[in-house]
């Protein structure tokens, strides 16, 4: 048994772990994977999709203040394209794709099922779409996403086991070409699985010619300005050097490009122009051509992890993202980069329903065992999704349909999905309906 002194040694540790706890709610932000990043042309709205949690952020003053927007889903993010800065999509995991037409403010799904992941977006105009996914799968739209049409590439020669796309870049409507390689998992190294294919639609009819396979080098994004220049990037997945092909030819021929010696593997390239183009990924890494990459040159970052994606409004402004919650940008074409992603806007309570406020919030903050929500100005039916402050989804609370009293009470348990305790921490409650939205930071404390 305890002593009374080590008992009361023990609650003073607990107290201070949640004196701890409770001064970092709001103020500390679990570090995320920005996996995606899109700047829009005007060069002032720039948003960034998550993998491994459900967040998207949204900037409208280039990367000064940033505020949380998030779609009802339970699945996570590869990627973010906005044509301009109200029309966008994200994809992800299990080939869920969303869009919307307010900037972010509200988002719709409009494909779920297909590839196991949806790993790059593109839309040449607000008509013609396309998504690259896992096992060789590809996605078509031509009504701006309301369907989805998806097409499997041949197999051989890209066998569903080992081929995902990950680059993705059309021209136009008809002629595109996308990009495959395979990451090693854990210490597993294979060499490389590079594929580089062209695709042409051809009375409906998605036509793919593969024109490279690499046994060196993995691929994941790919850069067409026309239809006959063109760039890939990728590198060796055993040295993590970093490579980049280039064909003036439509990808008939591709001769690699000479990059820095301290250039590592590469996970995305944007040309801002025909000579104007960055590439950026790991260890920080992003280089630069202003020649149509004849020479390519290391531009200097403060950042020691990978940068999964990068984008340009123009060859002056743009941004790259990645893991631990990184977002860099550039107002002078990469001459100087800087962290722009350090503090989040709290959404609002609500939207606002016939004039009254509408939102959640939690009674009792910190809560033991049971929590409690208060739910105001919703006329409709709705849900409560909770978080953990990793972004991955706990627990779904459905509320009532109708009618729905003002304010109503809806409790949790404190449970996972499965039925287990949840740990104590912070956690971040999402209320949606169709009239409202709004979000609710608290702490857990287990009893």
């Amino acid at each position: 048994m305890k002593t009374s002194l080590q008992v009361a040694v023990c609650r003073l540790q607990v107290a201070a772990a949640v004196v701890a706890l409770l001064a970092s709610v709001g103020a500390v932000r679990a570090e995320e994977v920005f996996h995606g990043v899109a700047v829009a042309p005007d060069g002032m709205s720039a948003w960034i999709a998550t993998i491994e949690s459900t967040n998207i952020y949204h900037t409208g003053d280039f990367g000064t203040n940033w505020q949380l927007q998030s779609a009802d889903v339970y699945r996570d993010y590869f990627d973010v394209f906005f044509l301009d800065d109200e029309n966008g999509w994200v994809c992800g995991r299990g080939g869920v794709i969303w869009n919307t037409t307010d900037g972010g403010d509200t988002w719709t799904r409009q494909n779920l099922a297909g590839p196991k992941f949806a790993t790059r977006i593109q839309f040449t105009d607000a008509n013609h779409g396309w998504a690259a996914g896992g096992d060789a799968i590809m996605l078509r739209t031509t009504d701006g996403g309301a369907a989805w049409q998806m097409s499997i590439l041949r197999n051989p020669p890209y066998p569903g086991d080992t081929v995902d796309f990950y680059g993705l870049s059309f021209i136009d409507s008809i002629h595109g070409w996308v990009a495959a390689g395979r990451f090693p998992t854990g210490d597993t190294f294979v060499g490389g699985q590079g594929y580089i294919v062209k695709l042409t639609v051809d009375s409906d009819t998605l036509v793919d010619v593969l024109q490279r396979k690499d046994t060196v080098n993995d691929f994941f994004d790919v850069e067409f300005v026309d239809t006959l220049n063109g760039w890939v990037v990728g590198g060796n997945d055993i040295t993590m050097a970093a490579a980049v092909f280039h064909t003036t030819d439509g990808g008939a021929s591709w001769v690699e490009q000479a990059v820095p010696a301290g250039a590592h593997l590469l996970r995305a390239v944007k040309f801002a122009s025909p000579t104007d183009g960055w590439a950026c990924g790991r260890n920080g890494t992003i280089v630069h051509t202003s020649d149509g990459g004849a020479d390519w040159e290391q531009q200097p970052t403060d950042v020691d992890t990978t940068l999964f994606d990068i984008d340009f409004a123009d060859a002056q402004r743009g941004m790259a993202s990645g893991a631990g919650s990184t977002v860099l940008r550039t107002t002078d074409g990469g001459g100087t980069w800087d962290r722009c992603f350090s503090a989040v806007a709290e959404p609002s309570l609500g939207t606002g329903v016939g004039g009254r406020g509408a939102g959640v919030r939690v009674l009792g903050n910190p809560a033991r065992g049971d929590v409690s929500f208060a739910v105001r100005g919703l006329a409709t039916g709705f849900r409560i999704a909770i978080y953990d402050a990793s972004g991955r989804l706990v627990r779904v609370l459905a509320g009532p349909q109708s009618p729905i009293p003002n304010p109503y009470s809806l409790s949790w348990d404190g449970r996972n999905e499965a039925g287990q305790p949840a740990r104590t921490g912070s956690y971040l409650a999402r209320l949606v309906s169709g009239t409202a939205s709004g979000t609710v930071r608290f702490v857990l404390l287990r009893q």
